[in-house]
């Protein structure tokens, strides 16, 4: 149900028809607020570019060339416009733990625990330029290959690389630095 749907979906959406991009909307709006969050990390601008980046794709769908995935075209919409807003403002950062949705933990130490990894890998994150946490998001937290994140940066295969490579180093001496050696190199 992807590719083949959403050329049906592009389809209808070109021929006017309202309630396909809102079918649209419900089937990409959780992938593209979650990628927004974890880049942005703050609920209302990733709402705000959540909904730009929609507007854009709607205005923008006749120049889709299906030349890559449908998602893949959005998300790279939708990470330059986070890049776009990072460089604007700088967001009041929150805690990733008020957005990162239910816990799986059984326990109140469990839920702790978690607590306390992503408020750690949060802090590493911080050490890394904008770019690099677009990189690393993409990559990490959205499973995209490198491919893909070519297409939604528009980087080379080798700049990616390079960009990972040295992003790794940095979160490897950011949580040296924070006494945290079980997760580093």
């Amino acid at each position: 149900m992807h590719q083949t749907d959403d050329t049906y979906l592009i389809e209808q959406i070109l021929a006017g028809n309202n309630r396909a991009f809102g079918d649209l909307v419900d089937k990409y709006q959780v992938r593209v607020f979650n990628f927004v969050l974890n880049i942005l990390r703050n609920e209302e601008d990733a709402y705000e570019v959540v909904q730009d980046t929609f507007l854009k794709v709607h205005k923008s769908l006749n120049t889709f060339r299906n030349e890559s995935k449908l998602s893949t075209w959005m998300l790279r919409i939708a990470y330059f416009a986070c890049m776009t807003r990072l460089r604007k403002v700088k967001p009041n950062l929150v805690d990733i733990d008020n957005h990162s949705g239910h816990l799986n933990g059984n326990n109140v130490n469990e839920q702790s625990e978690l607590n306390d990894m992503r408020s750690v890998l949060t802090k590493a994150m911080d050490q890394l330029s904008d770019d690099e946490k677009g990189i690393v998001t993409l990559f990490y937290y959205n499973e995209q290959s490198i491919k893909e994140i070519c297409e939604i940066t528009g980087l080379t295969d080798s700049n990616v690389k390079i960009i990972l490579h040295r992003s790794r180093k940095k979160l490897n001496q950011a949580l040296l630095k924070m006494g945290i050696t079980e997760w580093a190199s």
